[in-house]
């Protein structure tokens, strides 16, 4: 009995729940500063980065907002993101980039806006009464495939310029991808690491005039 009790309500829970496919989003690479053109930092500030991952049509709440998922209350606020990174038959999905059980349903052909939840099975939509306001944007999104590269100056002791090389996964910098370098000035001023070339224009302890060559 107690088999068959659990068995339909499994069956119910996975019947309950909205089957969704996930939206394909954009690949994107930003490179900072552009090629051979004159840029000054100082010590501790990155000369250049570059930076890999995917991009996310998204929401950003614009005022606060209370609605509710059932017997629950859930509290929007003005600032959160929620990207559209699954959809269904009939609405856009947008999850909380910090809570990816909740997010909210834009009926792709007009229509009432919903809330969810994703109990792993699926979707639950549920109605709310007020609309939410947001502005919509384009919103970079770390994960295992987000890829960011800097070489930061460190000063300059004699003829000897120091850097910093540092690689971000999941936007977080870790030490086994930090690594310190130093390059003797008298021998050329074009600097170089990983198919990065710099030229030096002038460096002193606190500050470095260069042009990023490739």
């Amino acid at each position: 009995m107690k088999t068959t009790l659990m068995l339909l309500l499994t069956s119910i829970l996975i019947s309950c729940g909205v089957q969704t496919k996930l939206t394909t989003p954009e690949n994107f690479t930003t490179n900072i500063p552009e090629l051979n053109i004159s840029n000054n930092t100082e010590i501790g500030i990155t000369l250049v980065s570059k930076e890999t991952g995917y991009k996310y049509n998204a929401l950003k709440i614009t005022n606060d907002k209370k609605v509710k998922t059932g017997f629950l209350s859930r509290e929007l606020k003005a600032g959160e993101i929620y990207i559209n990174d699954s959809y269904t038959s009939k609405f856009n999905l947008y999850r909380n980039i910090n809570e990816p059980t909740f997010g909210i349903a834009i009926p792709k052909n007009g229509g009432k806006q919903q809330v969810f939840l994703n109990n792993g099975m699926g979707i639950k939509l549920f109605q709310i009464k007020d609309i939410i306001d947001f502005k919509v944007n384009h919103t970079p999104v770390p994960k295992k495939e987000y890829f960011k590269q800097e070489f930061i100056y460190n000063g300059r002791v004699g003829n000897a310029l120091k850097f910093i090389y540092r690689e971000y996964i999941d936007d977080i910098a870790r030490p086994a991808f930090t690594q310190d370098l130093q390059y003797d000035l008298s021998e050329s001023k074009i600097i170089g690491f990983r198919g990065l070339r710099i030229e030096v224009v002038t460096a002193t302890n606190t500050n470095i005039e260069y042009k990023v060559i490739s």
